[in-house]
């Protein structure tokens, strides 16, 4: 059986503070025995060498926060952490302590001010309405107080209720374009006519039409999408991309081409094919196919809980360089990162961004685990 690696861990934390019961103390020498639990402890008694991180972890040494920051870069047990020495390890580990012990430091040097940049909280001075762009010009906002609300324009009756568009039109209505604009901070969702799910990452938009006519349904996305098709197999469902196209009868699949000039489709069940420069591929589920344009198509395994996490306002990055993080927080906290250092552009992290985290949770760990200073200009933030 696997050692409970949490389990013992604590007991380790209550060994270092002497309050191991005797039955506890032998179940941790057993425990020992396991090369990985001694090297585990071992990262333990570094972090915790510190007399200051000795009270910090007497205060309050099983904070469900500290469990939650630890994530952040010590995600997996089972795998090396690559990219970070165990000396940066353990004071990034101590700075993501004392962000989970309430603040500590903000209250001990009440001098030193940090800006809340949560993604959850949105700026007064700046709209992030969610739009719909109708064929006739005309602007509806999603957002706001009349988001949960039916409203009649022109033929069609729009329904907009926990962050779902669904719509109606009458009989006879036209089939012309609209277009859904997602701004950075948000996610929508949207019905479509035929029952076609289309969940919008932050920074995209979805060109449809509210009625499918023809041999075929076809839509225009640019970002992030991720569509749950309905089935319908004498009518093909096509979603066009700035750099390709992707074919499906009923299935369910990501698209991503937020990188410019590259497209990314993920398939989670169903078939799809991808075509692009005269070339066609097919994907089975847990494939995906990746292109640029003028490049053939590359297919590859993908682990769906990764690739989709976006949904439940994760990012997962792996071996992420800075401009990668950077990317998903200027859609996600509307925040542009520059580097005033140009070597900080390469450094390389394993990290978990959480949408509804204030972003000075990252930039602790960037700062200790790396060096990395900021400062913020607005809604500019300086790499240094």
């Amino acid at each position: 059986m696997e050692p409970d690696h949490n389990h013992i861990r604590q007991l380790y934390l209550q060994q270092l503070m002497d309050r191991l019961s005797e039955q506890e103390k032998l179940e941790l020498e057993a425990a020992m025995e396991d090369p990985g639990i001694r090297q585990m402890c071992r990262d333990l008694d570094e972090l915790y060498a510190s007399p200051e991180m000795r009270e910090l972890l007497r205060e309050r040494p099983t904070s469900t926060r500290w469990n939650e920051l630890m994530e952040v870069i010590m995600e997996r047990e089972d795998e090396p952490v690559r990219y970070l020495t165990v000396r940066n390890l353990v004071a990034a580990a101590t700075v993501l302590l004392v962000i989970g012990l309430g603040t500590w430091f903000l209250w001990v040097k009440p001098q030193q001010q940090f800006i809340n940049y949560s993604a959850a909280t949105e700026k007064a001075e700046k709209s992030y309405d969610i739009r719909l762009k109708l064929y006739s010009g005309e602007e509806v906002a999603l957002t706001g107080p009349e988001s949960n609300s039916s409203r009649l324009i022109g033929d069609v009756q729009l329904m907009s209720e926990n962050k779902t568009l669904r719509y109606q039109q009458r009989p006879g209505g036209g089939s012309l374009w609209n277009s859904l604009e997602v701004p950075a901070k948000k996610d929508y969702k949207i019905l479509l006519g035929d029952g076609t799910v289309v969940t919008l990452n932050s920074s995209s938009s979805l060109r449809f039409p509210f009625s499918f006519t023809g041999n075929t349904r076809e839509v225009e996305v640019k970002g992030e999408a991720y569509f749950e098709v309905a089935k319908n197999a004498e009518k093909p469902f096509i979603v066009h991309t700035p750099n390709g196209d992707i074919r499906v009868l009923g299935t369910s699949f990501n698209v991503n081409t937020y990188e410019p000039g590259k497209t990314t489709t993920s398939l989670v069940e169903g078939s799809i094919k991808a075509v692009a420069g005269g070339k066609e591929v097919l994907l089975q589920p847990n494939q995906e196919a990746s292109w640029k344009t003028g490049e053939p198509i590359v297919v590859q395994r993908f682990e769906a809980s990764r690739a989709l996490s976006w949904m439940d306002g994760v990012y997962f990055f792996e071996g992420a360089n800075m401009k990668e993080i950077a990317d998903v927080v200027d859609r996600w906290y509307d925040v542009k990162m520059v580097y005033d250092n140009p070597a900080i552009a390469e450094y390389k992290f394993d990290v978990k961004l959480d949408k509804s985290r204030p972003l000075e949770e990252l930039l602790a760990v960037l700062k200790i685990a790396k060096g990395v200073n900021y400062r913020f200009e607005g809604n500019i933030l300086h790499l240094q």
